[in-house]
This record gives C-alpha cells, sequence and structure tokens, in this order.
C-alpha cells in the first residue's frame, strides 16, 4: 500500500472531531464503503480520473488521516494505490489532499 498519512494531535473530543470529519467527507462526495476489509471513505467511480480515498481513525489524542488514489473502474481494482506525491494523476491528488487539509483544520481547532 502507499498512503500519504498525516499525524495531528488532537485536544478537542473525538465524538465532536468525527462528526465533523464525516460531514467534510459527505460535503466533498466521498462515500463511506468497505475496502479490503477497512471503513474508507471513497469518491468517484474511476472512468474520468482516479479514485480518491480518505481513510481516519483516533488512538487516544492522536488522529491518523491517510489519502490516497487508485486507477480502474466501479469495484474493478485496476490499479494499485498511489500516495499523493508525484505527476500522475495530479489533479485528483490535490483534491485528496485539500481534503485532508480541511480534515486537519478541524481537527487542530
Amino acid at each position: 500500500m502507499s498512503r500519504t498519512v498525516k499525524i495531528v494531535e488532537c485536544s478537542r473530543d473525538p465524538a465532536i472531531i468525527d462528526e465533523q470529519i464525516r460531514n467534510i467527507l459527505a460535503n466533498d462526495g466521498y462515500k463511506l464503503i468497505n475496502y479490503n476489509d477497512e471503513m474508507v471513505w471513497k469518491m468517484g467511480t474511476g472512468l474520468m480520473t482516479a479514485m480518491h480515498y480518505i481513510k481516519f481513525e483516533f488512538s487516544d489524542n492522536v488522529l491518523c488521516i491517510s489519502g490516497w488514489v487508485q486507477g480502474g473502474t466501479g469495484s474493478v481494482v485496476g490499479g494499485k494505490e498511489h500516495d499523493l506525491t508525484g505527476f500522475t494523476a495530479a489533479i485528483p491528488k490535490k483534491s485528496v489532499a485539500k481534503t485532508m487539509d480541511k480534515i486537519e483544520a478541524v481537527a487542530t481547532q
């Protein structure tokens, strides 16, 4: 797996942060899915652009945010996970990075 990971320390109530993150993801067009036995947020089908993925989880006062893109269509996995660096799929990668930045901002308020 190749994912971009951000570790964010947060002192606010995790339940409140969780709700705010879910709202951000839903408003940005992501849907919660089961992806290889882990619950992640996905946007897109892969037809016009790479599929966008974000996963977040809390542990103590730490929020771990993972983001990546992947080629393929629908539920067919046509390619491997790509972190948010590099030129390939640059536009989808920027989109995922912006959503991750929004999540980080909510967690550190």
